[in-house]
């Protein structure tokens, strides 16, 4: 699937746990959305940084904030033809957290994907492989609070570490986006030697238009044109 097709949505939403480059993809699609009314939305303005998660009533406070959201791009999205809102994590990152921890927020939730599914909407989930997931999400920039609470959640959810968690969640997310029927794509990151970069993964995803499920085998893409689509380096 070429990506210049994903980007006629109206709602352009980026999903991938930690590491996956979704702030490097958003600056790229940012700048191939030039020309148009781009509203763009950081995850901490998403309610999702992980300065966010320790506050106690988060998630309740996360779904009332999404369910106005929605409401507000749907408004805008039909009054702007130009508009394109362009969100760093959304509904499948919030699925996530929901299931774990408080699984009586998932009707609310299901309201959200209802509005969701009336609209234009492409989702690009970044995948990383199990063997780049340790390097890719250390972060070793970051302060020591932020390791301290990832190893602190990963245990409260069950896990033995931060790795188990984000694998887990990784798979969570796609088969997420299996079952909801919102249009979207798997990308994972292009290895060093052969130019970085992103290429589509059409054989790992199952696409959704319109309510038609498009055999993934029709999604496939040449390696040129891969390359071609996919000029820029994640983190």
């Amino acid at each position: 699937m070429d990506i210049n097709l994903a980007l006629d949505s109206r709602v352009l939403i980026i999903e991938g746990i930690s590491g996956s480059g979704k702030d490097t993809f958003q600056a790229y699609l940012k700048e191939k959305l030039k020309g148009r009314d781009v509203y763009d939305y950081s995850e901490g303005e998403l309610l999702h940084s992980w300065k966010h998660f320790p506050i106690e009533g988060i998630l309740e406070l996360r779904v009332k904030f999404m369910k106005l959201f929605v409401n507000y791009l749907k408004d805008i999205v039909s009054r702007d033809e130009n508009a394109v809102f362009l969100l760093n994590r959304f509904h499948l990152s919030t699925y996530v957290s929901i299931i774990i921890r408080q699984p009586e927020l998932e009707g609310e939730y299901d309201e959200i994907l209802n509005v969701l599914r009336t609209l234009p909407v492409h989702v690009f989930i970044l995948q990383l492989d199990e063997n780049e997931i340790e390097k890719r999400s250390l972060h070793s920039e970051r302060p020591g609070v932020w390791h301290k609470l990832q190893q602190q959640m990963a245990t409260r959810d069950g896990f033995g570490n931060r790795f188990e968690k984000y694998v887990s969640q990784q798979k969570l997310i796609v088969e997420a986006a299996k079952r909801q029927q919102i249009p979207y794509s798997v990308i994972k990151p292009r290895a060093p030697e052969i130019g970085g970069g992103w290429i589509h993964v059409p054989e790992a995803q199952s696409i959704f238009s319109r309510g038609v499920q498009i055999n993934a085998a029709d999604t496939k893409i040449s390696p040129k044109k891969a390359r071609s689509s996919s000029k820029f380096v994640g983190r």
